[in-house]
């Protein structure tokens, strides 16, 4: 659920404000099932060439003793920032994760460029380091280069 709001705060324009049931599952079955469900609240603003996306969450609980990944908010933190540039038909972005939790302190950072191809197609080049980037592994820190072709913008 998602309204488009118009207000400024510290200089930025305050452009949406929502709220969403999340489940995400990696479709897989015991002992390499990994699933959560989560409330994320959605705040995003906007200045010039810029986006920002703030998505604070909250886990719902599960039964104890039944739950595929326990931990994984001490991987995944509860919730994400999200920073778009974008010049011409180029986006770049940058994506914030952390735990905020001493001595374990774990995060992740996601960098992406997209950029144009041909008419509507995009290429693009994604760099990822920390925890979560897949569910299966969201315990494990990883670090990955990719890239790929696009057909809608994914920023």
């Amino acid at each position: 659920l998602v309204f488009h709001t118009r207000y400024r705060l510290l200089g930025l324009d305050g452009r949406l404000l929502g709220v969403s049931l999340n489940h995400q599952s990696n479709g897989k079955d015991l002992p390499y099932s990994r699933s959560w469900n989560r409330i994320i609240g959605m705040v995003g603003f906007e200045r010039q060439a810029w986006t920002l996306l703030v998505r604070p969450w909250w886990r719902l609980p599960e039964v104890a003793g039944e739950e595929d990944n326990p931990d994984i908010e001490d991987y995944m933190g509860q919730g994400d920032l999200l920073a778009i540039y974008r010049k011409g038909r180029n986006a770049y972005s940058l994506l914030l994760r952390n735990n905020f939790k001493r001595p374990d302190n774990r995060g992740a950072v996601k960098l992406n460029w997209s950029f144009p191809l041909y008419g509507r197609l995009k290429g693009y080049v994604q760099y990822f380091n920390g925890y979560g980037e897949s569910l299966i592994d969201y315990n494990h820190s990883q670090q990955s280069f990719g890239f790929g072709v696009s057909l809608t913008e994914g920023m």
